[in-house]
């Protein structure tokens, strides 16, 4: 598996809505720095590999960040 510099972690929500399931991803990395090195110029762009995004049904396109308070 390939290491994603700044990357920590990540978990993956799912419920059940009318006409599918809805999954929401939330990642932790160590800096805002190292997501925009992961994302590029424009880290509010979601970054989503051709593979899964040709598995769903739609998705949202921007992001957005937060800092943990408390783990």
């Amino acid at each position: 598996m390939k290491r994603i510099p700044g990357f920590v972690d990540a978990a993956i929500l799912r419920r059940t809505i009318d006409g599918g399931v809805e999954f929401l991803i939330v990642t932790r990395w160590q800096s805002m720095d190292a997501i925009r090195q992961f994302a590029g110029a424009d880290p509010e762009a979601a970054v989503v590999p051709p593979a899964v995004e040709a598995m769903m049904v739609d998705y949202e396109r921007r992001v957005a960040h937060y800092e943990v308070v408390t783990t």
